[in-house]
C-alpha cells in the first residue's frame, strides 16, 4: 500500500524516512531560496501511526530549526533517533539526537557538530578550510554500540561516544579527501552489527565524472580509536591516478556513474547491496573485508526518454529475500530476487 501526502514541491522536499515501532518519520526539508522565503514552512519531523498501514494517521511533528531536517536514522538497540539537521548559527547540518522510547513523542537529547560549524558561537574551522569550504558538514549517522558513526560529506567520516545521549563526545575525523584527493560527499559510515569491520560510502554528484566517481572503502575498525582503511571497491577497474573508470563509456551517458545508499539494515554476514545509478546494483560478498567480490549485479533498462538508469535507493526483505531497488530518474521500482 503507497500513500501519497501532499507536498509543497519545489520549496520543501519530505524523501526520507524511519520506522519507528508502528511509527513512520518523515523528513521536512526545506529547499534554499522560495523554501527560506515562505513563513508557514517550518522544517522538521513528521510522524504518522501507521499501525493499519493501509490508512496512516498524522499524529506529531517536530519542528527543527533553519531548513529543518535531512535523514533520520533508528538505532532500534537504544531507542534512539539520530537525524542530520540544520541549527541556527551552524554552517551546514548537525547531529540530533532523539530519545523515542515513546515514538509519538521524541524528546531532544542532544546537538553535536564538528567544531568550526558553529559560526555563531565564534568557533573557526578545524579543517582545510581552502580545500573543503563549508563542506563539512553531517549527512548521515548510524548507530555503532554506544558510538555514532557520520558521513561529514567533504569533511570525510567521524565518530562520536554516545554513551550518555545527552553528551555526545567527539573522538575523530578521518578524512582522504581533505589529504589524499579522494572523490568527497562522504554519505554512509556503517558498521554492520555482529562485525568489527565498516563500510564507509562516498556519493556521486557529478554528471558524466566530471568528478573522480563515488566508490566504497572498508575500514578496520578493531580499534574504535584509530580507523584504518583497508580496501576499496569498484564495480569496473580504475584509473590508479585520475581515479575514473578504465571504460570512459560510463563517463558518457549524461548520467551519474558512481555509489550512493548502501542497504542500512544489513548484518555483518549479509552480503552488501548498493545503488551505483548508472551501473544498477551491485552486490558484493564481503566476508573478507581485505577482499571484498562482486557476485552478482542488476541494471536495470532505461526509457524512450532515459537511456540509463539512476539506481538510487535498495531495500532487502530478509523474510522474503526479495530485494527493491528504486530509481532517482523515476523508471520505476524493480524487484529482485538473487538467484546465485
Amino acid at each position: 500500500m503507497v500513500f501519497q501526502q501532499a507536498d509543497k514541491t519545489g520549496i520543501a522536499r519530505s524523501h526520507k524516512i524511519a520506522l519507528v515501532e508502528n511509527v513512520l518519520y518523515t523528513n521536512m526539508e526545506k529547499l534554499p531560496g522560495a523554501g527560506m522565503e515562505d513563513p508557514e514552512l517550518i522544517g522538521g519531523l513528521r510522524m504518522f501511526d501507521v499501525s493499519d498501514p493501509a490508512n496512516p494517521k498524522f499524529v506529531n511533528y517536530v519542528e527543527v530549526e533553519g531548513r529543518g531536517v535531512h535523514r533520520p536514522v533508528y538505532d532500534r538497540a537504544r531507542k534512539l533517533l539520530y537525524c542530520s539537521a540544520f541549527k541556527e548559527g551552524c554552517r551546514g547540518k548537525v547531529m540530533q539526537t532523539y530519545n523515542v522510547s515513546d515514538p509519538f513523542e521524541p524528546e531532544l537529547l542532544s546537538e553535536a557538530w564538528i567544531e568550526g560549524q558553529n559560526e555563531a558561537a565564534g568557533e573557526t574551522p578545524s579543517w582545510d578550510f581552502d580545500y573543503v569550504g563549508w563542506g563539512c558538514w553531517l549527512h548521515e549517522a548510524n548507530p555503532f554500540g554506544n558510538y555514532a558513526t557520520c558521513g561529514f560529506w567533504n569533511g570525510g567520516i567521524a565518530m562520536f561516544d554516545m554513551t550518555d545521549p545527552r553528551d555526545p563526545k567527539f573522538m575523530w575525523r578521518h578524512n582522504p579527501h581533505e589529504t589524499h584527493g579522494w572523490p568527497g560527499s562522504y554519505h554512509t559510515f556503517l558498521v554492520p552489527p555482529g562485525g568489527e569491520f565498516a563500510i564507509v560510502t562516498t556519493e556521486c554528484c557529478s554528471i558524466n565524472c566530471a568528478h573522480p566517481p563515488a566508490f566504497v572503502t572498508f575500514y578496520d575498525m578493531r580499534n574504535v580509536h584509530h580507523p584504518l582503511p583497508i580496501s576499496t571497491f569498484h564495480p569496473y577497474e580504475i584509473d590508479p591516478v585520475t581515479m575514473h573508470p578504465l571504460d570512459n563509456s560510463w563517463c558518457e551517458t549524461g548520467s551519474k556513474y558512481g555509489a550512493h545508499n548502501v542497504w542500512l539494515d544489513m548484518k555483518a554476514d549479509d552480503y552488501m547491496y548498493i545503488a551505483w545509478h548508472n551501473a544498477g546494483l551491485r552486490i558484493v560478498d564481503w566476508k573478507n573485508p581485505f577482499s571484498p567480490k562482486e557476485i552478482a549485479y542488476y541494471i536495470p533498462p532505461g526509457d524512450d526518454h532515459r537511456h540509463v538508469p539512476q539506481s538510487n535507493d535498495v531495500v532487502v526483505d530478509t523474510t522474503t529475500g526479495l530485494i527493491y531497488l528504486g530509481d532517482r530518474w523515476g523508471l520505476g521500482l524493480d524487484i529482485l530476487e538473487l538467484t546465485v
